[in-house]
């Protein structure tokens, strides 16, 4: 049974036995280490056992699953089974294992992103005995929610420069997004100061001056050996590649639906009005540029080429840093043809 992240941890706090296995997933990787904890946190007890597989192992040895939920310890009165990366393998031993599940047992099986033609995501969302729970990349709407809870917990209203600064600049990951949030809440919670633009930027890695907002503007105004630099002192300061893709993809698609809109009314204010969060108005001028000068053409092989980096980027880690610096040079030195002037 699909449910939303609201109602799953709602049906939780209401379940005292009997706990249906968990599917949590989704590209969010983030949110979904989130709402584990939760789940998490909702079930344990001071005599909780906790228990950890992967996938890979439970493929090997079929029995150690059902061995596991067998087993009655003699020090805890719960057990939480938690089961990473499952493969469609693992499915018959699953329906098995499940049905043996004793009343204070709880298995949650945490995974990656699942299409809809996963094996392991329909066995979970076909059944109303469990629950499936997908985490997908934070928009406008989440971040936007991100920002209330931020204003409950240093307890100030932020402007509405600030408000949309983050919107635009909060990664789709919600764990870089909360630890960016932390800091902010470290300078504001304790005093009275009033939250500013300028220092926002200045504690808020996704945008300082080194930071992405100045990459994704260097790299689709055709500035190669500047992108180089800013980058690797990015690289330096510990940022994720993969967030790093993410920005330059949000980027490329809010030109793309500019450039849509564009052609049906060659009019850049009116184009940008249905852009969720709006653009930031120091930012303007060097997007408009970038939507007027890039070739439709050659910002769909943008967002092509910045797609695959990410998964190659996800596939080998330890090349992602290389991964990462080639795909922005790559358009930056297309990019140069089109802002040599």
């Amino acid at each position: 049974m699909l449910v939303k992240e609201n109602l799953l941890i709602q049906k939780f706090k209401e379940q005292k036995k009997n706990y249906p296995p968990i599917l949590i997933y989704g590209p969010n990787e983030g949110l979904v280490r989130e709402n584990f904890l939760k789940i998490k946190e909702i079930f344990n007890q001071s005599s909780t056992e906790e228990v950890n597989f992967s996938g890979k192992l439970i493929n090997e040895q079929p029995a150690i699953l059902l061995d596991e939920i067998q087993t009655v310890s003699m020090f805890n009165e719960q057990k939480i089974i938690i089961i990473e990366q499952p493969i469609d393998k693992n499915i018959d031993l699953f329906e098995d294992a499940f049905a043996e599940l004793p009343d204070q047992t709880l298995i949650i099986v945490i995974a990656n992103n699942l299409t809809k033609n996963s094996k392991l995501r329909k066995f979970f969302e076909s059944s109303s005995k469990y629950f499936s729970c997908a985490n997908y990349e934070d928009d406008f709407r989440s971040n936007s929610q991100q920002i209330q809870n931020l204003e409950k917990s240093i307890n100030k209203n932020l402007n509405r420069d600030i408000k949309n600064y983050l919107g635009q600049n909060l990664s789709s990951d919600r764990m870089i997004s909360k630890n960016e949030i932390d800091k902010i809440i470290l300078l504001y919670s304790e005093n009275d100061q009033i939250p500013e633009l300028e220092h926002i930027k200045l504690i808020f890695n996704d945008n300082a001056d080194l930071g992405l907002n100045k990459i994704s503007q260097l790299t689709f105004s055709g500035q190669p050996n500047r992108v180089s630099i800013n980058l690797n002192k990015i690289f330096d300061e510990g940022v994720n590649p993969v967030a790093i893709i993410r920005v330059m993809l949000n980027y490329v698609q809010r030109i793309q639906t500019t450039q849509i809109a564009l052609r049906k009314n060659n009019d850049f204010d009116s184009a940008i009005k249905s852009l969720k969060p709006p653009v930031f108005w120091k930012d303007k001028d060097n997007f408009k540029l970038h939507c007027k000068k890039w070739p439709i053409k050659e910002t769909v092989l943008n967002f092509n080429l910045l797609v695959d980096t990410e998964l190659n980027c996800k596939s080998d880690y330890n090349l992602t840093n290389i991964l990462c610096e080639r795909a922005l040079l790559n358009i930056a030195v297309r990019g140069q043809k089109y802002f040599s002037n």
